[in-house]
C-alpha cells in the first residue's frame, strides 16, 4: 500500500498549537509522507508548499507570513488539494467564527481535527447541517481533545452505543481547569489567587470566565450528550455561572483587575450556601430520566474527605459514565484534563488516527 501525501493546516498558534508544533509535527515525517503547509494565525498566514521548517516555524512564519482572512484558508485548500492526495485542518483556536467555517470546508476538499467546542456544542439546527454537509462530502471530522484534553471519554461513549448499550447519565469535574482550582482552594482563600495561577500555566481558556461561567462545561456536557446520540442543545442545562453578573461583560483585562469584586461576591455566596463547607468541586451532569427526558447542568458542591473527588490529584478530570451495562458498577475515566501537553498530545493522536484512516484510502 502506498503512503498517502497529506498536507496539514494549522489554524490558532497559541498554547495547544505551539506546543504541538514545537514537540508533535515533526514526527509525522518519519512515518508518513506528511508536512505542515499552512499555518493560520489571526490575520496573517503562512504557506509553505513544501513543508514548513518545524525546526523555526515561529521565525518562518515572522518572517513569511502574509495577510490573510478566512478566504486564504479556502485558497489554501485548494491548492493543496492539488499538491497532496488529503488536506487536513487543525482547528486549535477557541473562536466561534472558525468553526462556521467547518461545512465550507468540507466541501471545499478538507478533512477536520478540532479542538475547538463550538461546532460540537453549536445549535441544533446548525448542527445537523454540519453533519449533513460532512456526510456529503464524505469528510473526516475528529474532536476527541473537545472533552477530557487527551482522556478517551468521547471514544468510550461511542463504544458503548455502538455495541448496543444504553447511556443513562454521565457525571464528572468535567473542567480540568476548574478541577485543579478547587482542589488547591480552601474555603476562606481567595479564589482569584488559585485562578491567577491557573490562567498563568495555561489551563484556563483564553478568558477564565470561560471556564468560570460554566459554559466551557456546558459545551462538553452537550458534546458527550450528542456522541450518546441525544438532541441536547446549550438552553437544556442549567448552568450556575461563578462570576457576578456585574463582571461579565467586561473585557479581559478589566475583569482582571477588578479580582476583589470576585472574591467579594464569591465569598458572600459562600457562606450564604454552605457555611462550614472545606472543599469544593464543580459538577457536570447529564442524565436520562425514567420517563426518557434529559436533564443536564453544572454546579459548585460542597464535598467531605470521603469524597472521590476529594482525593483526585490537582489538575485531574474524573468521568463517571452510568450505562445499561455498567450501571451498578459505572465506567469511570481520570486523568490530566486540561493543559497544553495533554491536549497536545490528545490532537496528535487524533492527527495518527485520520492519517491511517485517509492511508487506507489511498
Amino acid at each position: 500500500m502506498s503512503r498517502a501525501d497529506i498536507a496539514i493546516g494549522v489554524i490558532g498558534v497559541g498554547t495547544i498549537g505551539s506546543y504541538w508544533l514545537n514537540h508533535f509535527a515533526d514526527t509525522l515525517a518519519l512515518s508518513t509522507q506528511t508536512r505542515v503547509t499552512g499555518i493560520f494565525r489571526s490575520r496573517h498566514y503562512l504557506d509553505a508548499p513544501r513543508g514548513v521548517d518545524l525546526s523555526r516555524w515561529s521565525q518562518q512564519f515572522e518572517h513569511a507570513a502574509v495577510p490573510g482572512d478566512a478566504e486564504a484558508i479556502s485558497a489554501w485548500i485548494k491548492r493543496n488539494q492539488q499538491r497532496a492526495d488529503h488536506v487536513i485542518l487543525l482547528d486549535l483556536t477557541a473562536s466561534k467564527t472558525v468553526s462556521r467555517q467547518y461545512p465550507r470546508w468540507f466541501a471545499e476538499g478538507a478533512h477536520i481535527i478540532s479542538a475547538n467546542k463550538y461546532a460540537g456544542s453549536s445549535r441544533w439546527d446548525w448542527y445537523q447541517e454540519l453533519q449533513r454537509v460532512q456526510a456529503q462530502y464524505q469528510r473526516h471530522w475528529l474532536y476527541n481533545t473537545t472533552v477530557g484534553a487527551g482522556l478517551p471519554i468521547l471514544t468510550a461513549v461511542d463504544e458503548r452505543c455502538r455495541c448496543g448499550d444504553t447511556i443513562f447519565s454521565i457525571e464528572g469535574n468535567l473542567s480540568g481547569s476548574l478541577s485543579w482550582i478547587f482542589q488547591q482552594y480552601r474555603s476562606g482563600d481567595k479564589l482569584s489567587d488559585w485562578l491567577v495561577q491557573a490562567q498563568q500555566l495555561g489551563l484556563t481558556e483564553p478568558d477564565p470566565r470561560l471556564d468560570l461561567g460554566g459554559m466551557d462545561v456546558a459545551r462538553k456536557l452537550v458534546i458527550l450528550a450528542r456522541e450518546a446520540g441525544w438532541t441536547l442543545q446549550l438552553d437544556d442545562l442549567k448552568i450556575q455561572n461563578l462570576v457576578p453578573e456585574a463582571l461579565r461583560a467586561l473585557d479581559v483585562a478589566s475583569f482582571l483587575q477588578q479580582l476583589e469584586t470576585f472574591d467579594t461576591a464569591f465569598d458572600d455566596w459562600r457562606q450564604a450556601t454552605a457555611p462550614t463547607a472545606e472543599q469544593w468541586v464543580y459538577l457536570g451532569y447529564i442524565r436520562r430520566t425514567e420517563e426518557g427526558r434529559y436533564e443536564a447542568g453544572t454546579c459548585l458542591q460542597p464535598i467531605d474527605a470521603e469524597s472521590n473527588y476529594a482525593r483526585l490529584p490537582a489538575g485531574n478530570a474524573n468521568f463517571t459514565v452510568r450505562s445499561q451495562q455498567y450501571n451498578r458498577n459505572p465506567l469511570v475515566i481520570q486523568g490530566p484534563g486540561a493543559g497544553p501537553e495533554v491536549t497536545a498530545a490528545g490532537v496528535h493522536s487524533d492527527v495518527l488516527q485520520l492519517i491511517t484512516k485517509l492511508k487506507n484510502l489511498t
